[in-house]
């Protein structure tokens, strides 16, 4: 588990179940209107909401209740950056796969899935990458990450799905997709 939680740490320093049976998907908006995104059904919380920091995070808790009210079957993270706040890093945000793979070092278990990466020509930085990680003590898991980001704003929304299950990786992958940004 640690090493799951540190590789989702790692995506975000490197820019700074049961599913199918709720009634459809369930639209949230930041109380500040900065962003909205699909979450896949009802069965999602909001965990975390900080708009003081840019920070939020939705949790699919586990479908077989888990051992205590933290555990869950997949998350999503959305965090605000800004060079004003000091939580966006332009330099270390990878536009390439192998600047990627140089962001998780060896010390993890784990395959890039996909990863596209962009550096346009008024400076922002994109990349849009999915991650599939093993740990010997644990099932497989997976993560994806969607960034942009210019020198002085941008965001990371990220998705962790604790479980080998398919069908809540598309949901996550589909809810990341449908994340709307309003700046």
């Amino acid at each position: 588990m640690k090493k799951k939680f540190m590789l989702f740490i790692s995506a975000l320093v490197a820019v700074t179940t049961l599913t199918g049976c709720g009634s459809g998907s369930k639209n949230y908006t930041a109380s500040d209107g900065s962003f909205s995104i699909e979450l896949p059904n009802d069965k999602w919380e909001v965990y975390t909401e900080d708009a003081s920091s840019g920070m939020y995070i939705f949790s699919l808790p586990k479908a077989d209740g888990g051992e205590n009210d933290t555990d869950n079957d997949a998350l999503i993270l959305y965090y605000n950056l800004s060079a004003e706040s000091g939580n966006l890093s332009y330099d270390t945000i990878p536009t390439t796969q192998e600047e990627l793979e140089a962001s998780f070092g060896e010390s993890l278990d784990y395959e890039i899935l996909n990863f596209e990466g962009d550096l346009s020509d008024d400076g922002t930085k994109s990349n849009y990458y999915s991650i599939g990680y093993t740990d010997e003590d644990s099932s497989k898991g997976y993560i994806v990450t969607k960034t942009e980001a210019n020198e002085t704003t941008g965001y990371i929304i990220a998705g962790q799905v604790s479980v080998d299950d398919q069908n809540i990786l598309d949901e996550v992958t589909k809810a990341i997709d449908s994340l709307v940004v309003n700046q």
